[in-house]
């Protein structure tokens, strides 16, 4: 899928963080966009700043995790254009904490948003474009999908879980006309769930990790795209040989990383929960 021209592109979590960025990085290859979030008031101000550069745009308000909301978003992208040719499962969310004392809903409320909802959803739009032998997945992962993040467990299983599913799922439909990329950004400065951190706490991510712009990763949304990469790393200085090195040499790295305190930023997060879920729980303990 080499041109985007015309084609409608469905976009999860479209209302803030980095979705806005990528709606209008694909507007900007005249797609037709079906934004998807929670918040309405926010999305519909998205899809008519679209529509006010030219663009073509519904919003169409939903929660990824609900099987109705899913179909009622799938069901609206073909009344409104008629087809589906691409899906972003950007929809996400992060929540840092000491893995021992995190609410067992939470954990499961992580894997089911991240990971759960985006291959059901996919799985939806599948058929559709099957019936064109065309189409591409983007789900959108992690630095944490590659590299140990500690008192992000949740978080990092669900974004590892995103790189196993597209890769499984383009060795299954590439031969059938359907591919896939998984986008894998380090910190995302401005917008996305690094600037609440530092909202938070005032962490700083450290020279290891850096950071990059929304708009790079929304760049490189369309670039995996057109020219259906596989993986697309989104880092920064030394971030890419921290991931090179981390998968060819896992144990030399697991003794070396603590070196750099890259887990400074994640244990003052967690610090900061465990304050939070203090009289939860103190109930648990005999």
């Amino acid at each position: 899928m080499r041109k985007l021209g015309n084609r409608v592109a469905i976009v999860t979590g479209a209302s803030r963080g980095l979705g806005p960025y990528m709606a209008r990085a694909l507007a900007a290859e005249n797609m037709r966009l079906v934004l998807s979030a929670r918040s309405l008031p926010e999305l519909e101000a998205r899809a008519a700043e679209i529509r006010e550069a030219g663009g073509q745009a519904i919003a169409v308000q939903g929660d990824v995790t609900s099987a109705a909301d899913r179909q009622r978003l799938v069901d609206a992208a073909r009344a409104e254009f008629g087809r589906i040719d691409v899906l972003v499962n950007n929809a996400g969310i992060e929540l840092t904490a000491h893995f021992e004392h995190q609410p067992e809903d939470e954990i499961a409320r992580v894997i089911e948003v991240n990971l759960t909802s985006a291959m059901l959803l996919t799985r939806l739009v599948t058929p559709i474009m099957l019936e064109r032998k065309a189409g591409h997945v983007v789900n959108v992962a992690s630095l944490a999908g590659k590299v140990a993040v500690p008192y992000s467990i949740p978080y990092a299983a669900s974004k590892a879980g995103m790189i196993g599913f597209t890769e499984s799922f383009r060795a299954e439909f590439r031969k059938r006309g359907l591919s896939a990329s998984v986008v894998c950004p380090t910190f995302v400065d401005e917008a996305g769930m690094y600037q609440d951190m530092q909202d938070q706490a005032g962490v700083k991510a450290n020279f290891l990790t850096g950071v990059v712009t929304p708009k790079k990763v929304a760049s490189d949304v369309v670039k995996a795209i057109k020219r259906d990469r596989p993986e697309m790393l989104v880092y920064r200085g030394p971030g890419r040989l921290v991931t090179g090195f981390a998968e060819l040499a896992p144990g030399l790295f697991e003794r070396i990383y603590p070196l750099f305190q890259a887990n400074k930023v994640f244990n003052q997060l967690a610090d900061l929960r465990e304050k939070e879920l203090a009289p939860e729980t103190a109930e648990r303990k005999p």
